[in-house]
């Protein structure tokens, strides 16, 4: 598409015309009389407000390649540029692409464009809002975060982040990785702003990774050497007050930490999982069956159904979710088999987020226990809301013995223009109960099927998207179910971990410490199986 503008600059479209007219005048205006390359000021701002908004923009060329510029003002991390409300850009001649996008509540704006001549121009940039998770109640974090502060609240702004625990230190397998001491700490709740600050430790060894979030005075991670138990550092946290969260579901010490009752969540969402590609192998960790969990949707599967078998031992534990942007390739990723010439997780803040449901009452410490007490939602694409019987995930409902009770999901669901989702899922007990595609849910005027219990047990939901690169889903936390206050234990359940100790103690056999550990979670275990109510 060739015109010309009514101030003379002349401008060309290829491709698809992003939905909204402010673009097509957008991208872009050339003027003959301007030196080589030019200048685009590209303004963005709420569509319904018409108050500056921060968004993060991708720029390629017409080989895909990023386009690497650094605008007064903005910030550049990996190839996105963010900036608030305005940035002017110096481009060279030729075809571009971009994305300007403001976190999943807003409609992304993708487009193609070529520069013809030298640009010289500027534009606004309307983006519309499509939620309000705040409105709402629901607040978004991202847990694993080794991103400088610096520069970390525009990002927040641009992606539509509440809360971020940046890891203030880190042992990445024996090298000790430290916050700059001169970045500034961004504490600006209460009253509904952003909060970040070096409020978090990674202790990422031989048995997995551990985040301890908020723990004061905060765990000094790298006493520890690559090859010394873990549970110190789990203890350590848990003395302190901190949060303690599970990098991955499938650290070979997950069943080590259960037994020791030092665990708070469990990221099933987790760093594997990048923006169009997953590191696809369990390292530092049990390895999966691929068999059973094929192909680049198997990782992140397998490391759902472990969550699954944990709720399925009777235990309370919320998931988390967190991207690992900022933080380094290490071992732990490049032994999955990828290979990358970038030195740092390319991911952008909030790819994966936790929403913590705190009503109006944000803050870091009312996040913190909402994610404690299982109010929460984590997703890496749609946005999954739902009540039952008026209350948030995490809820407790009790059942007298002999009672049988229906339970009906209030439900709302938005996602991404990119990729569609495929299909909604209630999960009762670890298994499918119901399977709820998009058509079939506007034929139910949005209602799902009711979940029946006469006994024990839990339920969630999940909408998953027909995206064949990652498993892109978004799920709640668990509701429970008591009868006559006592959970439900899987036999199944608690056998898979005891094989797991098993394989465990042959993997590290010649660490008597490790072996020391194992042999103290096995009583937690065998007890549970002594207790255990259901197949």
């Amino acid at each position: 598409m060739t015109g010309k503008t009514g101030r003379g600059i002349y401008y060309r479209w290829t491709g698809r015309l992003p939905a909204g007219g402010a673009l097509a005048v957008l991208l872009l205006a050339t003027s003959a009389a301007a030196a080589p390359g030019g200048k685009l000021t590209i303004t963005t701002v709420d569509e319904k407000t018409g108050q500056p908004l921060a968004v993060r923009l991708e720029l390629r060329d017409q080989r895909g390649r990023p386009v690497r510029v650094r605008p007064d003002g903005a910030a550049v991390v990996g190839s996105s540029i963010y900036f608030d409300g305005e940035t002017t850009l110096e481009l060279g001649l030729g075809t571009y692409s971009f994305l300007i996008e403001a976190g999943p509540e807003y409609l992304t704006r993708p487009g193609h464009f070529t520069i013809d001549r030298h640009a010289d121009d500027s534009t606004q940039v309307s983006l519309a809002r499509r939620i309000d998770m705040h409105s709402e109640g629901w607040w978004a974090g991202d847990v694993d975060v080794q991103l400088g502060l610096d520069a970390l609240p525009l990002q927040m702004r641009a992606r539509g982040i509440d809360f971020v625990p940046v890891a203030a230190m880190v042992n990445d397998h024996g090298r000790c990785l430290k916050l700059k001491p001169e970045a500034p700490q961004a504490d600006q709740a209460p009253g509904g702003e952003q909060l970040c600050g070096g409020w978090a430790t990674l202790d990422l060894r031989r048995g997995g990774g551990l985040l301890a979030l908020a723990a004061q005075p905060p765990v000094d991670v790298c006493q520890w050497k690559v090859l010394d138990p873990s549970l110190a550092s789990a203890a350590a946290a848990r003395d302190a007050g901190g949060l303690v969260v599970a990098l991955t579901p499938y650290a070979w010490d997950l069943p080590l930490w259960v037994a020791a009752g030092k665990l708070d969540a469990v990221q099933i969402i987790n760093r594997h999982c990048q923006q169009d590609a997953v590191v696809d192998a369990e390292t530092d960790g049990r390895p999966r069956d691929k068999v059973l969990f094929p192909g680049p949707l198997g990782n992140g599967r397998y490391g759902e159904s472990i969550y699954h078998h944990l709720l399925n031992c009777g235990l309370r534990l919320p998931p988390a979710a967190g991207s690992g942007a900022g933080a380094p390739f290490s071992a732990a990723l490049l032994a999955g088999g990828k290979r990358t010439t970038s030195r740092t997780i390319a991911s952008p803040l909030g790819l994966n987020r936790t929403y913590v449901h705190c009503g109006e009452d944000f803050s870091r410490e009312a996040w913190l226990k909402g994610l404690r007490e299982g109010r929460v939602m984590v997703t890496n694409g749609p946005l999954l809301r739902t009540k039952v019987a008026g209350q948030p995930p995490g809820y407790v409902f009790q059942l007298d013995p002999g009672e049988r009770r229906e339970f009906e999901i209030a439900l709302e669901l938005a996602f991404y223009d990119a990729t569609k989702v495929e299909y909604l899922e209630i999960v009762q007990n670890g298994r499918s109960l119901h399977t709820v595609r998009l058509d079939e849910l506007a034929r139910r005027s949005g209602r799902l099927p009711r979940v029946e219990f006469d006994a024990s047990g839990w339920f969630l939901i999940r909408a998953v998207t027909e995206n064949a690169n990652v498993y892109q889903l978004a799920t709640t936390g668990p509701y429970y179910v008591e009868s006559n206050y006592q959970p439900r234990i899987s036999r199944a359940s608690v056998g898979f971990f005891l094989a797991w100790l098993d394989d465990a103690a042959a993997k590290f056999s010649g660490n008597k410490a490790v072996l020391a550990e194992i042999d103290a979670a096995r009583p937690y275990w065998n007890n549970l199986l002594a207790r255990a109510t259901a197949e």
